[in-house]
């Protein structure tokens, strides 16, 4: 019997994640993609359109090109928002929970002492077709998908475990990614900041100076900052940011308890199960705030 008992199934479970996780991937940065896209377009068409109407009275072909334009980007709104609907980020959401929920059997597999056996092998391979059977309607989005080649996680006890999963989930993936979402925040509130200066400032000079091309551009400007405001919205970034920080702070705690226990008597299945617990608990709120709001 090769290391760890059953380590085909465990191999099996580990490629099945990988194709998920591909899926995922491809389905996030087409939901993100055509988030952004229909932003562009949309922050276009305002200003080409705004444009068109001054630029007729200098250059009616100038003007008839950038209306030309708007009505362009204008219609393409729709088409570019396809790949951001609810069905599709729901299916991206699914996606995700459906990679994160057999990482995290593998892992604990991995980790749990005593269960390196056939039967733990088949038990693995009965969960694997369970996800699966739940996720059917997804089986489309992994179609073509290959297996990328990738050893398994080297983790074969506790200490191995908080290493290879803990150690990276909290230091590799949580932590730097609350402060990635915090990067957004902060860059959304700038930006928000300036545009209002700037549609404060137009306003200025439209009613000072009475100059009525100023004065349009008011509502471009405000058109803008709503749809950047509704854009970090969609996007969930500080919601991310203070769920990746809790998570993140949840499993350091639960480490800390685990590391200052007595060496004698330590609970290390228990622990690996809270552990994978509290991911899976992110997940499936993480899960549930996408696909509800």
């Amino acid at each position: 019997m090769e290391a760890h008992g059953g380590n085909a199934a465990i191999r099996t479970v580990w490629e099945r994640q990988n194709v998920w996780s591909q899926a995922a991937r491809a389905q996030k940065t087409s939901v993100g993609r055509g988030r952004l896209l229909a932003l562009l377009l949309g922050i276009g068409a305002a200003v080409l359109g705004t444009l068109a109407s001054q630029l007729m009275e200098v250059s009616s072909e100038a003007g008839r090109a950038a209306a030309f334009a708007a009505a362009v980007a204008g219609g393409a709104v729709p088409l570019a928002a396809r790949r951001s609907s609810p069905q599709e980020a729901q299916d991206w959401t699914r996606l995700r929970s459906m990679a994160e929920a057999l990482k995290s059997e593998v892992y604990a597999h991995l980790a749990t002492v005593g269960r390196h056996d056939e039967a733990a092998g088949q038990a693995l391979l009965e969960r694997l077709a369970q996800l699966e059977e739940s996720a059917t309607g997804l089986a489309h989005r992994t179609a073509g998908l290959r297996t990328e080649e990738r050893p398994l996680p080297p983790v074969s006890d506790t200490e191995s475990y908080v290493v290879h999963r803990l150690r990276q989930q909290i230091d590799g993936y949580y932590r730097p990614q609350a402060l990635l979402m915090r990067g957004h925040v902060r860059r959304i509130r700038r930006t928000e900041t300036a545009l209002a200066l700037v549609g404060a400032a137009l306003g200025g000079v439209a009613g000072a100076f009475g100059i009525e091309q100023a004065g349009v551009w008011i509502a471009v400007v405000t058109l803008v900052a709503t749809s950047v405001t509704a854009h970090a919205a969609a996007a969930r970034y500080a919601y991310q940011e203070l769920e990746y920080f809790r998570t993140a702070s949840e499993l350091e705690t639960l480490l800390l308890r685990w590391e200052s226990a007595a060496q004698e008597g330590r609970a290390g299945d228990e622990f690996v199960q809270q552990c994978e617990r509290i991911i899976s608990v992110q997940n499936d709120a993480w899960m549930v705030k996408w696909t509800t709001t």
